[in-house]
């Protein structure tokens, strides 16, 4: 013979039945003037203040739930700044986009040489202004480069060309105002880019 099932559920506690947050017995007085109710529900003292507590009986915290508004006093642009801010739980975020696309780009990347088993054509420098492949030559290095590479080639030209290491030398002279002329165009260069 089956056996039938038989499930039986808690009964749904109803809106009269509270929880208290303490017991009985160990409840400090209700927070309210006259009153000699254990208080054994809590409540935040102030929005500033949300872990340190009132304690109430019962009838007190149900008047202090209906009374209390968080917002009171907040205008409407910090109001609608909390709300916004409660999306992602108070907690900072970041632009995640950029490093999908970076990761995307790099996928794409290896997944062409896995299947080409070359690697991808270099992608054409952009064209440069006379002044800057005047710059590039006199300094003496390629494009593209880094701010670091820049730094590392400026100063060993200076090393080699400045006016007290070749005393009073008029050529090495004309060629460190041009190398330092070069460098400042280079700068500003890539602090655009």
């Amino acid at each position: 013979m089956p056996r039938k099932k038989t499930s039986k559920k808690p009964p749904k506690k109803t809106r009269t039945e509270y929880v208290p947050h303490i017991a009985t017995g160990k409840a400090p007085p209700c927070h309210v003037d006259g009153c000699r109710e254990p208080g054994e529900y809590k409540a935040p003292k102030s929005r500033d203040e949300l872990h340190e507590y009132h304690w109430f009986c019962l009838g007190h915290i149900r008047e202090h739930n209906q009374q209390w508004d968080y917002f009171a006093g907040l205008e409407p642009d910090d109001i609608e700044y909390f709300v916004k801010d409660a999306v992602t739980g108070h907690r900072p975020t970041w632009n995640r986009e950029s490093q999908v696309r970076d990761q995307y780009f790099k996928l794409h990347d290896a997944l062409y040489e896995f299947l080409t088993d070359s690697k991808r054509p270099a992608k054409p420098t952009p064209p440069l202004t006379a002044k800057l492949r005047k710059a590039l030559a006199t300094m003496d290095i390629e494009y593209p480069y880094t701010v670091k590479g820049l730094k590392v080639q400026y100063r060993a030209m200076v090393k080699k060309h400045h006016p007290d290491v070749n005393k009073g030398d008029k050529k090495s002279e004309e060629l460190f105002k041009q190398i330092t002329a070069a460098y400042h165009t280079l700068s500003e260069h890539i602090k655009s880019l």
